[in-house]
């Protein structure tokens, strides 16, 4: 079976079991499945790769906070403190960690839950 037929047999299966689409597969990978990158959604991701992925978009997700949370406060004053650069150092390890743990269990019980074969 071809890479395209297994993602769409993929997300098949998983609409027929009633998953909302964006736990099963992140609006990220659907984006790449569309312009012909077709990464194996992540309930098929060993965990070395789920683990280094998860961490990654956890640093990319206290980023994004960090720098929105910065204009806020600098077109707002709440607290007259805007983030900091240590704030981001300290709090991205803490995110990317928190992902890289949660990410690989959340998937696994999906595709424990939901049957899913290997890719």
């Amino acid at each position: 079976m071809q890479p395209r037929q297994r993602i769409e047999a993929y997300l098949r299966h998983m609409q027929g079991r009633g998953i909302a689409r964006n736990n099963f597969a992140p609006p990220i990978r659907t984006g790449l499945w569309s312009v012909g990158i077709f990464l194996p959604p992540p309930p098929f991701l060993k965990l070395p790769a789920m683990i280094a992925i998860s961490a990654v978009s956890g640093v990319l997700l206290v980023l994004v906070r960090w720098v929105v949370f910065g204009l806020m406060a600098l077109l707002r004053p709440i607290t007259g403190h805007p983030p900091t650069l240590s704030m981001f150092l300290w709090t991205a390890p803490i995110g990317a960690a928190l992902m890289a743990i949660g990410n690989p269990v959340y998937y696994r019980r999906m595709a424990r839950r939901h049957g899913l074969a290997t890719w």
